[in-house]
């Protein structure tokens, strides 16, 4: 059976569709990730403001916690926009996004056998 250009076309389709559903996969795990790593640095933020803001009661202090408080909420916000944008791009560009995830690893790979 001679491999025809419609079954390679297929083929590579398919292959493509595979790789796509992987660096979907890999994007939500790092999505989780990512939001882990944001809640657990947002939770430990708000604690020590808490116990910051709890041990000054008014004054200039108070001000900056607050300011620091909206600097947080801002950076959650941008992180998130952040995740969405590269979301969005995996999904327009999966083999760009791909060979990006591959040289990445293999950076990664190398940088850590040093």
């Amino acid at each position: 059976m001679s491999d025809t250009p419609s079954n390679a076309s297929k083929r590579v389709k398919a292959a493509a569709e595979k790789t796509s559903e992987e660096l979907e996969a890999r994007l939500a795990s790092l999505r989780a990730d990512l939001d882990e790593l944001l809640s657990a640095v947002a939770g430990k933020a708000e604690k020590q403001a808490s116990e910051f803001s709890s041990s000054i009661a008014s004054g200039p202090a108070q001000q900056v916690i607050e300011d620091l408080r909206d600097v947080l909420a801002e950076a959650k916000k941008q992180a998130g926009n952040a995740e969405k944008r590269v979301t969005q791009t995996a999904r327009d560009h999966p083999l760009e996004a791909l060979l990006i995830a591959f040289g990445a690893g293999f950076l990664a790979s190398f940088l850590l056998r040093r």
